[in-house]
Protein backbone atom coordinates (compact mmCIF):
# COMPACT_ATOMS: atom_id res chain seq x y z
CA UNK A 1 0.00 0.00 0.00
CA UNK A 2 2.64 2.14 0.93
CA UNK A 3 3.97 1.76 -2.80
CA UNK A 4 0.99 2.23 -4.34
CA UNK A 5 0.20 6.04 -2.41
CA UNK A 6 3.80 7.17 -3.13
CA UNK A 7 3.20 6.13 -6.70
CA UNK A 8 0.01 8.41 -6.94
CA UNK A 9 1.65 11.16 -5.01
CA UNK A 10 4.56 11.08 -7.40
CA UNK A 11 1.94 11.26 -10.56
CA UNK A 12 -0.55 13.76 -8.63
CA UNK A 13 2.68 16.01 -8.20
CA UNK A 14 3.02 16.80 -11.25
CA UNK A 15 0.96 19.40 -10.76
CA UNK A 16 1.74 22.47 -8.86
CA UNK A 17 1.21 22.83 -4.90
CA UNK A 18 -0.09 25.73 -4.88
CA UNK A 19 -3.02 24.68 -7.57
CA UNK A 20 -3.83 21.92 -5.03
CA UNK A 21 -6.66 23.23 -3.51
CA UNK A 22 -8.53 24.62 -6.61
CA UNK A 23 -7.51 22.91 -10.00
CA UNK A 24 -5.44 19.63 -9.06
CA UNK A 25 -7.16 16.40 -9.21
CA UNK A 26 -9.80 17.51 -12.01
CA UNK A 27 -8.46 15.64 -14.91
CA UNK A 28 -6.51 11.86 -15.06
CA UNK A 29 -4.00 10.48 -17.25
CA UNK A 30 -1.28 12.44 -15.29
CA UNK A 31 1.27 10.30 -17.58
CA UNK A 32 0.42 12.17 -20.39
CA UNK A 33 2.84 14.79 -19.26
CA UNK A 34 6.25 13.11 -18.71
CA UNK A 35 7.66 14.51 -21.87
CA UNK A 36 9.81 12.28 -24.39
CA UNK A 37 13.24 12.42 -24.94
CA UNK A 38 16.29 12.75 -22.46
CA UNK A 39 17.53 15.86 -24.97
CA UNK A 40 14.53 17.83 -24.27
CA UNK A 41 14.62 16.60 -20.41
CA UNK A 42 17.91 18.35 -19.86
CA UNK A 43 16.20 21.35 -20.89
CA UNK A 44 12.90 20.55 -18.56
CA UNK A 45 10.83 19.60 -21.70
CA UNK A 46 10.80 23.10 -23.43
CA UNK A 47 11.34 21.97 -26.62
CA UNK A 48 8.25 22.90 -28.71
CA UNK A 49 9.88 25.58 -31.10
CA UNK A 50 12.85 23.45 -31.09
CA UNK A 51 11.10 20.04 -32.02
CA UNK A 52 14.02 18.95 -34.52
CA UNK A 53 14.30 15.08 -33.82
CA UNK A 54 11.64 12.51 -33.86
CA UNK A 55 10.76 13.08 -30.25
CA UNK A 56 8.49 16.13 -31.81
CA UNK A 57 6.06 13.46 -32.44
CA UNK A 58 5.56 14.38 -28.54
CA UNK A 59 6.55 17.45 -28.16
CA UNK A 60 5.17 19.58 -31.52
CA UNK A 61 3.98 17.50 -34.09
CA UNK A 62 5.34 20.11 -36.47
CA UNK A 63 8.77 19.84 -35.76
CA UNK A 64 8.84 16.59 -37.75
CA UNK A 65 9.55 18.59 -40.91
CA UNK A 66 12.58 20.01 -39.91
CA UNK A 67 13.67 16.05 -39.98
CA UNK A 68 16.05 15.21 -42.93
CA UNK A 69 16.53 11.83 -42.09
CA UNK A 70 14.39 8.56 -40.64
CA UNK A 71 14.61 8.57 -37.11
CA UNK A 72 14.38 6.03 -34.08
CA UNK A 73 14.28 7.09 -30.82
CA UNK A 74 13.61 5.58 -27.70
CA UNK A 75 13.54 6.64 -24.16
CA UNK A 76 13.98 5.36 -20.14
CA UNK A 77 12.83 7.34 -17.67
CA UNK A 78 13.66 5.74 -13.92
CA UNK A 79 11.24 7.76 -11.44
CA UNK A 80 10.29 6.31 -8.11
CA UNK A 81 9.25 3.38 -5.66
CA UNK A 82 9.82 1.28 -9.17
CA UNK A 83 7.90 3.40 -11.50
CA UNK A 84 9.11 3.39 -15.25
CA UNK A 85 8.45 5.42 -17.95
CA UNK A 86 9.19 4.42 -21.49
CA UNK A 87 9.40 6.07 -25.50
CA UNK A 88 9.67 4.95 -28.54
CA UNK A 89 9.45 6.85 -31.44
CA UNK A 90 10.07 6.54 -35.39
CA UNK A 91 9.81 8.72 -37.67
CA UNK A 92 9.78 9.63 -41.45
CA UNK A 93 10.57 12.41 -43.18
CA UNK A 94 9.42 12.36 -47.42
CA UNK A 95 9.63 15.05 -50.48
CA UNK A 96 12.53 16.26 -49.55
CA UNK A 97 13.13 19.57 -50.02
CA UNK A 98 16.70 21.56 -50.07
CA UNK A 99 16.27 22.81 -46.58
CA UNK A 100 13.04 20.96 -45.03
CA UNK A 101 10.65 17.93 -45.51
CA UNK A 102 7.22 18.46 -47.44
CA UNK A 103 5.60 15.79 -45.29
CA UNK A 104 6.73 13.38 -42.66
CA UNK A 105 5.01 10.49 -40.64
CA UNK A 106 5.40 8.91 -37.32
CA UNK A 107 4.42 6.49 -34.57
CA UNK A 108 5.27 6.84 -30.89
CA UNK A 109 4.51 4.26 -27.80
CA UNK A 110 4.73 6.16 -24.51
CA UNK A 111 4.22 3.68 -21.50
CA UNK A 112 4.22 3.86 -17.79
CA UNK A 113 3.92 0.83 -15.55
CA UNK A 114 4.66 -0.28 -12.03
CA UNK A 115 4.87 -3.29 -10.92
CA UNK A 116 5.00 -5.47 -7.55
CA UNK A 117 2.10 -3.59 -5.82
CA UNK A 118 1.01 -5.28 -2.66
CA UNK A 119 -2.77 -6.26 -2.62
CA UNK A 120 -4.52 -6.47 0.71
CA UNK A 121 -8.41 -7.86 0.99
CA UNK A 122 -8.62 -6.65 4.49
CA UNK A 123 -7.62 -3.89 6.81
CA UNK A 124 -4.41 -6.07 7.88
CA UNK A 125 -0.19 -5.35 7.13
CA UNK A 126 -0.22 -9.34 5.56
CA UNK A 127 -0.85 -8.79 1.40
CA UNK A 128 -2.64 -11.44 -0.41
CA UNK A 129 -0.10 -11.19 -3.08
CA UNK A 130 0.31 -8.37 -5.64
CA UNK A 131 -0.40 -6.50 -8.76
CA UNK A 132 0.63 -4.03 -11.70
CA UNK A 133 -0.49 -1.05 -13.18
CA UNK A 134 -0.19 0.58 -16.12
CA UNK A 135 -0.74 3.56 -18.76
CA UNK A 136 -0.25 3.88 -22.08
CA UNK A 137 -0.26 6.13 -25.19
CA UNK A 138 -0.23 4.59 -28.81
CA UNK A 139 0.28 7.78 -31.42
CA UNK A 140 0.21 8.23 -35.11
CA UNK A 141 1.31 11.43 -36.16
CA UNK A 142 1.11 13.52 -39.65
CA UNK A 143 2.93 16.57 -40.16
CA UNK A 144 3.18 18.73 -43.56
CA UNK A 145 5.12 21.99 -44.44
CA UNK A 146 3.97 24.56 -46.55
CA UNK A 147 7.33 26.19 -47.27
CA UNK A 148 10.55 26.28 -45.04
CA UNK A 149 8.89 28.89 -42.97
CA UNK A 150 5.66 27.34 -41.64
CA UNK A 151 4.31 23.68 -40.69
CA UNK A 152 1.62 22.10 -39.24
CA UNK A 153 1.47 18.44 -37.42
CA UNK A 154 -1.44 16.23 -36.09
CA UNK A 155 -1.57 13.52 -33.75
CA UNK A 156 -4.12 10.89 -32.70
CA UNK A 157 -3.64 8.71 -29.84
CA UNK A 158 -5.10 5.91 -28.66
CA UNK A 159 -4.72 6.04 -24.58
CA UNK A 160 -5.08 2.74 -22.29
CA UNK A 161 -4.87 2.95 -18.55
CA UNK A 162 -4.75 -0.59 -16.55
CA UNK A 163 -5.04 -1.38 -12.63
CA UNK A 164 -5.25 -5.02 -11.55
CA UNK A 165 -8.14 -6.31 -13.47
CA UNK A 166 -9.81 -2.92 -14.50
CA UNK A 167 -8.81 -1.02 -17.02
CA UNK A 168 -9.79 2.34 -18.90
CA UNK A 169 -9.56 3.41 -22.64
CA UNK A 170 -10.40 6.65 -25.11
CA UNK A 171 -8.87 8.68 -27.60
CA UNK A 172 -7.23 11.85 -28.39
CA UNK A 173 -5.29 14.23 -30.22
CA UNK A 174 -2.49 17.03 -30.17
CA UNK A 175 -1.80 19.32 -33.04
CA UNK A 176 1.08 22.03 -33.47
CA UNK A 177 2.52 24.68 -35.80
CA UNK A 178 5.78 25.45 -36.13
CA UNK A 179 6.54 29.02 -37.81
CA UNK A 180 10.27 30.28 -38.73
CA UNK A 181 10.33 34.28 -38.48
CA UNK A 182 13.43 34.18 -40.57
CA UNK A 183 15.28 30.73 -41.17
CA UNK A 184 18.16 32.60 -42.82
CA UNK A 185 19.15 35.12 -40.56
CA UNK A 186 22.25 35.42 -38.22
CA UNK A 187 19.97 34.22 -35.25
CA UNK A 188 17.25 32.35 -36.28
CA UNK A 189 13.73 32.67 -34.76
CA UNK A 190 10.98 30.16 -34.28
CA UNK A 191 7.69 30.51 -32.77
CA UNK A 192 5.16 27.61 -31.91
CA UNK A 193 1.69 26.24 -30.95
CA UNK A 194 0.53 23.25 -29.36
CA UNK A 195 -2.55 22.18 -28.10
CA UNK A 196 -1.97 18.12 -26.09
CA UNK A 197 -4.67 16.21 -25.00
CA UNK A 198 -7.49 17.24 -27.07
CA UNK A 199 -10.54 14.28 -26.54
CA UNK A 200 -13.30 12.94 -24.41
CA UNK A 201 -12.89 11.86 -20.74
CA UNK A 202 -11.55 8.69 -20.09
CA UNK A 203 -14.05 5.58 -19.20
CA UNK A 204 -13.76 5.20 -14.82
CA UNK A 205 -11.88 2.09 -13.88
CA UNK A 206 -15.23 1.17 -12.18
CA UNK A 207 -18.75 2.51 -12.40
CA UNK A 208 -19.18 6.31 -12.52
CA UNK A 209 -18.02 9.40 -14.20
CA UNK A 210 -14.47 9.14 -15.84
CA UNK A 211 -11.86 11.82 -15.47
CA UNK A 212 -11.29 14.40 -18.30
CA UNK A 213 -8.12 14.09 -19.65
CA UNK A 214 -5.32 17.46 -18.86
CA UNK A 215 -6.18 19.22 -21.96
CA UNK A 216 -2.93 21.42 -22.21
CA UNK A 217 -1.90 24.36 -24.38
CA UNK A 218 2.03 25.85 -24.90
CA UNK A 219 3.20 29.17 -26.62
CA UNK A 220 7.25 29.02 -27.17
CA UNK A 221 9.79 30.60 -28.78
CA UNK A 222 13.07 29.25 -29.70
CA UNK A 223 16.55 31.44 -30.78
CA UNK A 224 19.13 30.07 -32.58
CA UNK A 225 21.26 32.51 -30.11
CA UNK A 226 24.80 31.45 -32.57
CA UNK A 227 23.18 28.48 -35.30
CA UNK A 228 24.44 24.91 -34.60
CA UNK A 229 25.93 26.07 -31.45
CA UNK A 230 23.64 27.53 -28.85
CA UNK A 231 19.78 27.69 -28.72
CA UNK A 232 17.38 28.88 -26.04
CA UNK A 233 13.48 27.63 -26.08
CA UNK A 234 11.53 29.78 -23.71
CA UNK A 235 7.38 28.48 -23.17
CA UNK A 236 4.37 29.16 -21.50
CA UNK A 237 1.84 26.50 -21.09
CA UNK A 238 -1.09 25.48 -19.21
CA UNK A 239 -3.19 22.26 -18.38
CA UNK A 240 -6.25 21.98 -17.40
CA UNK A 241 -5.34 21.23 -14.08
CA UNK A 242 -2.79 23.57 -13.71
CA UNK A 243 -2.45 27.24 -13.30
CA UNK A 244 0.03 28.86 -16.22
CA UNK A 245 3.59 28.24 -15.75
CA UNK A 246 6.73 29.12 -17.76
CA UNK A 247 9.77 27.47 -18.89
CA UNK A 248 13.62 27.95 -20.43
CA UNK A 249 15.41 25.23 -21.77
CA UNK A 250 19.28 25.86 -23.25
CA UNK A 251 21.73 23.55 -25.22
CA UNK A 252 24.98 24.01 -26.19
CA UNK A 253 26.11 21.98 -28.71
CA UNK A 254 30.38 21.76 -29.68
CA UNK A 255 31.40 19.88 -32.85
CA UNK A 256 34.54 17.72 -32.26
CA UNK A 257 34.34 16.78 -35.91
CA UNK A 258 32.38 16.51 -38.98
CA UNK A 259 30.67 13.25 -37.26
CA UNK A 260 31.12 13.76 -33.75
CA UNK A 261 29.42 16.55 -31.73
CA UNK A 262 28.76 16.97 -27.60
CA UNK A 263 26.26 18.96 -25.94
CA UNK A 264 25.21 20.24 -22.64
CA UNK A 265 21.79 21.17 -21.82
CA UNK A 266 19.95 22.93 -19.02
CA UNK A 267 16.36 24.27 -18.02
CA UNK A 268 13.99 25.67 -15.66
CA UNK A 269 10.17 24.71 -15.39
CA UNK A 270 8.08 26.44 -13.02
CA UNK A 271 5.34 23.71 -13.19
CA UNK A 272 6.70 22.57 -9.19
CA UNK A 273 7.98 25.53 -7.61
CA UNK A 274 6.18 25.04 -4.69
CA UNK A 275 6.39 22.02 -3.96
CA UNK A 276 9.23 21.05 -1.15
CA UNK A 277 12.65 20.44 -2.19
CA UNK A 278 14.95 20.89 -5.02
CA UNK A 279 13.04 20.40 -8.33
CA UNK A 280 11.71 22.55 -11.33
CA UNK A 281 15.26 22.44 -12.89
CA UNK A 282 17.21 19.97 -15.39
CA UNK A 283 20.69 19.41 -16.74
CA UNK A 284 22.49 16.90 -18.82
CA UNK A 285 24.08 16.12 -21.60
CA UNK A 286 24.29 14.10 -25.00
CA UNK A 287 26.65 12.90 -27.45
CA UNK A 288 26.47 12.05 -30.83
CA UNK A 289 28.18 10.17 -33.23
CA UNK A 290 27.88 9.23 -36.91
CA UNK A 291 24.34 8.06 -36.91
CA UNK A 292 23.04 8.01 -33.21
CA UNK A 293 22.68 10.33 -30.65
CA UNK A 294 22.68 9.42 -26.57
CA UNK A 295 21.56 11.73 -24.49
CA UNK A 296 20.67 11.90 -20.55
CA UNK A 297 19.11 13.94 -17.87
CA UNK A 298 18.47 14.51 -14.07
CA UNK A 299 15.23 16.15 -12.96
CA UNK A 300 14.66 16.13 -8.96
CA UNK A 301 10.95 16.06 -8.01
CA UNK A 302 11.91 17.49 -4.55
CA UNK A 303 10.84 15.35 -1.41
CA UNK A 304 9.76 12.64 -3.76
CA UNK A 305 13.71 12.25 -5.12
CA UNK A 306 15.69 12.52 -8.15
CA UNK A 307 14.68 10.96 -12.25
CA UNK A 308 17.29 10.02 -14.69
CA UNK A 309 16.13 9.80 -17.57
CA UNK A 310 18.30 8.16 -20.70
CA UNK A 311 17.55 8.26 -24.80
CA UNK A 312 18.81 7.01 -27.86
CA UNK A 313 18.51 8.43 -31.59
CA UNK A 314 19.20 6.16 -34.37
CA UNK A 315 19.60 8.03 -38.00
CA UNK A 316 18.52 5.94 -41.18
Amino acid sequence: MRRLLLTAAALTLLAPAHALSTQAGTAGAQFLKLGAGARAGAMADNFAALADDAYAAYYNPAGLTQLNDTQLAGAHNSLFQGVSYEVVDFAVPFGREERYSRNAVAVGVYYLSVGDIERRTSDSTDPVGTFGASDGAYGLTYAHAFDHKLSVGLTGKYIAQNIDAYNARTFSADAGALYRLDPDGARPVSVAAVVKNIGNQADAFVAGTGDPLPLGVTLAAACRVFPKRFALDLEASKYRDTDVFFGLGGEYTHPFNDNISGALRFGYSSLRKDIDGLNGIALGGGLSFYKASFDFAWQPFGVLGDTFRYSLIVRF
